[in-house]
C-alpha cells in the first residue's frame, strides 16, 4: 500500500511540485519554529512587540508595493509579456517605495506621537517594502518557470539567515537584531532570485517594450483597480491587532499575540504558502484553457482541511501548557490566546484555494467589497474589546469570532460559485 503511494506521487506531476515546494518550507518552518524557544529567552514580550509592529507595517505596504500585478506574472502565455508585467512590477515597487518615503518624511512626528515604539526603525520601513515587494515579484516569476527547487531552496536560505543573525547579534552583541535579521535574510533572498534568472537568461533587458509593458498593464488593470485594493485591506485586517494592541493597550500585549500567531502560522506557511502557488499555476492553466477547476479546488482544500485537524485538537486542548514549556514562562498567556485562535488559523489555512480562485474567476470586486466590511467589523471587534472591558484578551476574542464567521463566508461563496460553473460544463458537455 505503501509502495503504491509512492508510485502514485511519482506519477503525479502537480503533487511533486507541491511537494518539492513543501521540502524547501518545510525546512525554513522548521529551522524558524526551532529557533523561537531561544529567541523567547533572549528577548522580551516587549521587544517581539516592535518587532511584530516594524513586520505588520512592512506587511500592509509590502503585499501592494507592485500593486498587485506580479499575481498576473502567473497569467499570460507568451514569456515577453511576462516579462513585461515583471518589468512593470518592478517599476510600480520602486516609485512606491520612494512615495513612502516622502509620506514618512512629511508626517515623521505625527507617526512618532501614536506609536513612539517604532522612532528607532522608522527609515528601515521603506527598505523593509522594497524587500517584500522585490521577493513577491521574483518568486512569482520563479512559479511561472516552475523553479520549484530555486524557491524552496530560497527559503530555506532566508530562515536560516534570519535564525542566525538575530541569535548571534543578541548573543554576543547584545544587541536587538530582530528587524536586523529579517532585513538581511530578504537582501540574501532577492539577491539569490536576481543571480538566478540573470543565470537562466529568463529575464532579459533586451525584451524591454515601453509598449508590451502599457499593453499588458491595461490588460491587467483589474489586479491593480480591485486586487491590491482588496489585498491591502486583508492585509490591514490581518495586522490590525498588532497596531491596535500596541497602540490601545501596549508593545507587550502585542508581543504575546505576535508569537501565538508566529507559531500559528507555521502551517499556514508550511503547506498553504506551496499549495498556493502550485494552486495558482495549475487552477489558471486549466480556466484559461476553458477546462472545469473545481475537482482540483474542492481535492486541494479537504486535503488541507486534514492535515490541519490533529494540530488543531493539540492546540485546542493543550495550547497553554505547550507554550510554557516550550518558550519559557514568561509566555503562557500566548498559549492561552493560541486556544482561542486556533479554529480561526484552520480556516485561514484551508482558504487559500479559495482566496486565490478569486483571481482566477476575475471575482476582484466582490472580494474587494468583503474585505472592506472585514475591515471595519475587526476594528470594531478590536475596539470593542478595549471599550467595554480594558482587555486585550476581550480584543483578541471578539477579533477572533468575526474572522472564523468572514473565513467560512469566504470559502462557501467559492465552493457555491465553481460547483454551480462545473454543472454547467457538464450539461455542455452532455449537449
Amino acid at each position: 500500500m505503501f509502495s503504491q503511494l509512492i508510485e502514485r506521487i511519482k506519477k503525479s506531476t502537480y503533487i511533486l511540485q507541491i511537494l518539492t515546494l513543501m521540502s524547501g518550507t518545510i525546512i525554513a518552518q522548521v529551522l524558524m519554529l526551532a529557533i523561537i524557544p531561544v529567541l523567547t529567552r533572549l528577548y522580551t514580550p516587549e521587544e517581539f512587540g516592535i518587532y511584530s509592529l516594524f513586520l505588520s507595517i512592512v506587511f500592509i505596504l509590502g503585499v501592494v508595493a507592485s500593486w498587485k500585478y506580479e499575481l498576473a506574472i502567473m497569467l499570460p502565455k507568451r514569456d515577453r509579456d511576462a516579462q513585461a508585467l515583471v518589468f512593470l512590477s518592478l517599476i510600480i515597487t520602486i516609485s512606491m517605495v520612494f512615495g513612502i518615503s516622502l509620506i514618512l518624511l512629511v508626517f515623521h512626528d505625527l507617526l512618532i506621537e501614536h506609536f513612539p515604539e517604532i522612532s528607532s526603525i522608522i527609515w528601515l520601513i521603506p527598505i523593509g517594502v522594497l524587500l517584500t515587494g522585490l521577493f513577491q515579484i521574483f518568486t512569482a516569476y520563479s512559479s511561472r518557470h516552475q523553479f520549484y527547487k530555486k524557491i524552496a531552496s530560497v527559503k530555506v536560505t532566508n530562515a536560516f539567515t534570519i535564525a542566525s543573525v538575530q541569535t548571534m547579534l543578541r548573543y554576543f552583541l547584545n544587541w536587538n537584531g530582530l528587524i536586523s535579521g529579517k532585513i538581511i535574510a530578504d537582501i540574501v533572498s532577492v539577491s539569490l532570485f536576481v543571480t538566478y534568472h540573470i543565470k537562466k537568461q529568463t529575464l532579459q533587458l533586451k525584451h524591454f517594450s515601453k509598449r508590451r509593458i502599457y499593453y499588458n498593464a491595461k490588460k491587467y488593470d483589474n489586479f491593480p483597480k480591485y486586487q491590491s485594493f482588496t489585498v491591502f485591506l486583508n492585509a490591514i485586517s490581518q495586522n490590525l491587532p498588532v497596531l491596535m494592541l500596541t497602540s490601545l493597550f501596549s508593545a507587550e500585549a502585542a508581543g504575546f499575540y505576535a508569537l501565538t500567531t508566529r507559531v500559528l502560522q507555521a502551517p499556514v506557511s508550511l503547506v498553504g504558502g506551496s499549495t498556493r502557488e502550485v494552486y495558482y499555476q495549475r487552477a489558471s492553466r486549466l480556466y484559461a484553457n476553458g477546462e472545469d477547476i473545481f475537482a482540483l479546488y474542492k481535492k486541494t482544500t479537504l486535503g488541507l482541511l486534514k492535515i490541519f485537524l490533529v494540530p488543531f485538537l493539540v492546540i485546542s486542548l493543550f495550547g497553554e501548557d505547550l507554550f510554557r514549556i516550550i518558550f519559557g514562562e514568561n509566555w503562557n498567556i500566548s498559549g492561552y490566546i493560541a486556544q482561542i485562535m486556533v479554529l480561526w488559523f484552520m480556516l485561514l489555512f484551508i482558504n487559500t484555494p479559495s482566496i486565490i480562485t478569486f483571481s482566477i474567476l476575475g471575482l476582484q470586486k466582490i472580494q474587494m467589497y468583503l474585505e472592506i466590511v472585514s475591515v471595519i467589523m475587526r476594528i470594531l471587534s478590536i475596539y470593542a474589546g478595549f471599550y467595554f472591558f480594558d482587555s486585550f484578551i476581550a480584543s483578541i476574542v471578539f477579533y477572533t469570532i468575526y474572522s472564523v464567521l468572514f473565513n467560512i463566508t469566504l470559502i462557501s461563496y467559492i465552493f457555491t460559485k465553481l460547483k454551480f460553473n462545473s454543472t454547467m460544463v457538464l450539461q455542455k458537455g452532455k449537449s
